[in-house]
């Protein structure tokens, strides 16, 4: 794991280089480095190799352009209605995916099976999916079902690092690839780039995992996969989690689920993630017209989460088909 990188690796992760792809603040195109002699390849393992060993980075790399990309079906007026996403530099990106290739056939077998986030022959379509079953079959053995659909607030920019060090450490052998993947997360600095050209002033980044990153994504499920079990099923997809409880009485449901927001609460803090409140939502799924408007008492730190406004997440009633659409 910790070996020198070879043509073969330098190729692969060039050419999964998504091509058109906006520059970091260096101006390099993935164009530039797709095309390349034998004598450029060799010479680029030969850098990368260096970087790797002596587990230091160019300054330059360790900056990054940062766009705000408006969500969909939000205002514009509203600064939280933006999703940060950092343009890196493509180098660092040739790096971050040659990295990849080597840590995650290690990792990938230590993740929790509920985790389907960013893994290979996994994908949103089977959560739902299997959410869904578990409902339909909760139908059938006349018992009723409570979900909470969780959301957190900025899950990438608020990985405490200190924390992703020592999840790293349980979960990659390798020291000196432990300790290079923390030092690619260090001392990281951003601007904010506007549309219409204007830059904010550089301003230095402690915590997270970039946004846009071909690593994050690994790196949360690590920060995250020790996730503490819970009488709810869990499925989860990075950072967006679901827990479904079926039992044959409401109060039983609600005394389940509000026992597992409690754990999964505590556990949160401990990580200094932060829920959503108020994205947070519950659902009640049954075959019974009469409760129709049936909603669930569930809160975590005396703060109540109830049914969700939009999308709606629909209530099941006798004759209709079960479908689940996740709140954004």
């Amino acid at each position: 794991m910790s070996g020198q990188f070879t043509t073969a690796e330098l190729r692969a992760a060039i050419g999964n280089l998504r091509q058109g792809k906006s520059p970091g603040h260096d101006n390099i195109h993935p164009e530039f480095v797709t095309h390349q002699s034998e004598t450029t390849s060799a010479w680029l393992c030969s850098f990368f190799s260096s970087c790797f060993q002596r587990s230091k980075l160019p300054k330059t790399w360790r900056r990054t352009a940062v766009i705000a990309l408006l969500k969909p079906g939000k205002t514009a007026e509203d600064p939280k209605a933006y999703r940060p996403i950092s343009l890196l530099c493509v180098p660092f990106k040739i790096l971050e995916r040659m990295i990849l290739s080597r840590i995650e056939p290690v990792v990938d077998p230590q993740l929790p099976r509920e985790q389907a986030g960013f893994r290979r022959g996994r994908s949103t379509v089977d959560q739902v999916t299997l959410l869904t079953q578990d409902i339909e079959d909760s139908f059938q053995a006349k018992e009723k079902v409570g979900v909470v659909l969780l959301d957190l607030t900025a899950a990438y920019d608020t990985v405490w690092h200190r924390g992703l060090h020592l999840k790293l450490l349980r979960t990659i052998p390798d020291r000196h690839m432990m300790k290079f993947i923390m030092e690619m997360l260090s001392n990281r600095s951003f601007i904010l780039r506007t549309s219409d050209g204007q830059r904010s002033r550089l301003r230095r980044l402690r915590n997270g995992v970039p946004q846009g990153s071909v690593l994050s994504p690994l790196l949360f499920n690590i920060y995250i996969h020790d996730l503490p079990e819970t009488t709810s099923r869990q499925y989860g997809y990075a950072d967006d989690l679901a827990i479904m409880l079926r039992r044959t009485t409401w109060s039983a449901v609600e005394q389940g689920l509000n026992q597992d927001m409690g754990i999964l609460a505590a556990y949160l803090r401990k990580c200094r993630l932060q829920l959503s409140t108020g994205k947070t939502v519950s659902a009640a799924y049954h075959l019974c017209n009469r409760e129709a408007k049936r909603e669930l008492s569930v809160s975590v730190d005396n703060k109540r989460h109830g049914a969700p406004t939009s999308p709606q997440v629909p209530r099941c009633s006798a004759g209709q088909d079960t479908v689940l659409q996740t709140a954004p």
